[in-house]
């Protein structure tokens, strides 16, 4: 209920107009405005205030009758000075809201305090996809290898019969694809030190690397993955401790992690400002696999350091080094005698492009191993420079080594048929000019760039899944456009175009258009 005090400022305030004076404002002059403002407000409802306004008039005309002689026919209210009428209305609306706070209203337009802390984002993407490879003509011995064995089909079917036939990856056959990508995102602040972040995305499958669905299924229903889940402690400004599936939390390129990947583990963030710069350094441990019967978990151990700031007017730079060190990663090769024992070191998922052995030794099967260790060194910078306006010019640059890299010698121990030479270097250069977020109508972006990412430079499974259709042993170039259409929606284009590096020939050039919304 209101307080006694506003109480009597309402009814106060409605009965002095009440009466209808000589010389004095109209009857609805004060009170009704009064009134009408808090029903604007959504303090109280249209009915409460009319009941108010009768039960004000009610007292007024007890109070005429009582206090008014009977041979009086006018009376005289003082003048309310349009300054005093503002002051009233301003306290009367701060008291009622100081009070509805307090007793825990719920007001028809307001929300309760304990949903300021959350927050609700999402993004929707339709495309269009076109894989192009060239035409191939055996007689003179152009075009792509036609008979590239998919891999993680032989490993997800425990292995395979050689007289059986090999699953093939295409090479050969245009494809043109319809897809969508959804995701919803909540974002909680429990209070000033917890916080606690939810994602759910669409994709094919529970891959890492890939969050579209494909169109075309018969009108099935698909299904929706558990993205990211998280919580945040921030004990003091500038260490954040993560856990659970969380956001990347190294400043990277797509080279070394797909801009899909949310590592699963603990990651702490510790960030500090010197002057201009702020100086930060990251760390984690991401299990990949835990294996029930076999103490040979693989593990990811991670730790970055850089530095981001503004070096002169318009001019701001961000450089990162980082080690990311793979445990367990690489399999090992069965005994001669035919023996399955180390079956279990197979990789549970499979790319394209890093170097591989049959893991068996019957002569008759086949099971694909990961041939190299991975532990990589990754250095990344950007150069920004700011004096166009609101149109920034970026410049990115990424090296990565592997500094585990098998060698030649070893990797023909493993399979002697082996035609690969292992490769440990990758690199990107990137030119990126516009916004880096399309929000409004005329927003606009472009980029450019080439890579060269050798055969073990990185995991294949991590890298960007649209380059060159994923994986690894691939180098070109690409070319990308957006533009805003309305507030919150945007179209654009991606182009890739690629070729293998050791391996057999394999080219593909991939055209991306998409319908993009966020809010």
């Amino acid at each position: 209920m209101l307080s006694r005090k506003l109480l009597v400022i309402l009814l106060a305030s409605t009965a002095a107009v009440t009466a209808q004076p000589a010389h004095a404002q109209s009857t609805d002059d004060i009170g009704v405005e009064l009134l009408q403002l808090l029903v604007d407000e959504g303090v109280i409802p249209a009915q409460k205030a009319q009941d108010l306004l009768t039960r004000a008039k009610q007292v007024a005309e007890l109070r005429r009758q009582r206090e008014t002689p009977p041979s009086a026919t006018t009376i005289d209210v003082p003048y309310v000075p349009e300054t005093v009428r503002v002051e009233m209305k301003q306290q009367i609306k701060a008291e009622v809201m100081a009070e509805a706070k307090q007793a825990g209203w719920v007001a028809p337009n307001s929300m309760p305090e304990w949903l300021s802390g959350i927050k609700i984002s999402g993004d929707f993407r339709l495309r269009y996809e076109g894989d192009f490879f060239p035409r191939s003509d055996p007689k003179t011995q152009t075009g792509n290898f036609p008979s590239f064995p998919d891999f993680n089909a032989i490993n997800q079917m425990g292995g395979v019969n050689n007289t059986a036939g090999f699953p093939i990856l295409n090479s050969t056959v245009d494809r043109h694809s319809a897809r969508y990508r959804v995701r919803l995102g909540i974002a909680a602040k429990v209070n000033d030190f917890v916080s606690v972040g939810l994602q759910l995305a669409s994709g094919n499958d529970s891959g890492a690397i890939s969050t579209n669905q494909l169109l075309g299924d018969y009108f099935n229903k698909d299904r929706f993955w558990i993205d990211r889940a998280f919580v945040t402690l921030t004990p003091v400004k500038g260490v954040n401790l993560t856990g659970g599936r969380m956001p990347n939390p190294f400043y990277s390129t797509d080279m070394v992690w797909d801009t899909d990947i949310n590592p699963e583990g603990i990651a702490l963030d510790i960030q500090h400002r010197f002057g201009s710069a702020t100086v930060f350094a990251r760390g984690g441990a991401f299990p990949l696999q835990e294996l029930d019967l076999y103490n040979r978990d693989r593990w990811l151990f991670a730790g970055q350091v850089g530095v981001e700031g503004r070096i002169v007017d318009d001019v701001q730079v961000k450089a990162a080094v980082a080690y990311y060190d793979f445990h367990n990663v690489n399999s090992l090769k069965n005994a001669p005698d035919g023996s399955r024992l180390n079956d279990y070191t197979a990789p549970g998922v499979l790319a394209k492009g890093n170097s591989l052995f049959n893991m068996r030794t019957d002569g008759l099967t086949t099971l694909a191993g990961l041939a190299s260790d991975f532990k990589l060194l990754n250095v990344t910078g950007s150069v920004t420079y700011t004096g166009f306006g609101d149109i920034p010019v970026r410049l990115t640059g990424d090296v990565v080594k592997n500094r585990a890299l098998i060698s030649r010698a070893n990797l023909l121990k493993l399979d002697s048929n082996s035609l690969i030479k292992p490769g440990g270097l990758g690199w990107q250069a990137r030119l990126d000019v516009g916004k880096d977020r399309i929000t409004k109508f005329g927003d606009w972006h472009i980029a450019a760039g080439y890579k060269h990412v050798e055969t073990d430079a990185v995991l294949d499974i991590f890298t960007d899944s649209d380059f060159g259709l994923g994986g690894t042993d691939v180098e070109g170039y690409l070319v990308e456009a957006e533009m805003g259409i309305y507030p919150g929606a945007s179209i654009g284009v991606n182009w890739f175009s690629t070729n293998s590096i050791e391996r057999a020939p394999f080219s593909v050039d991939v055209l991306q258009l998409n319908l993009s919304a966020h809010f």
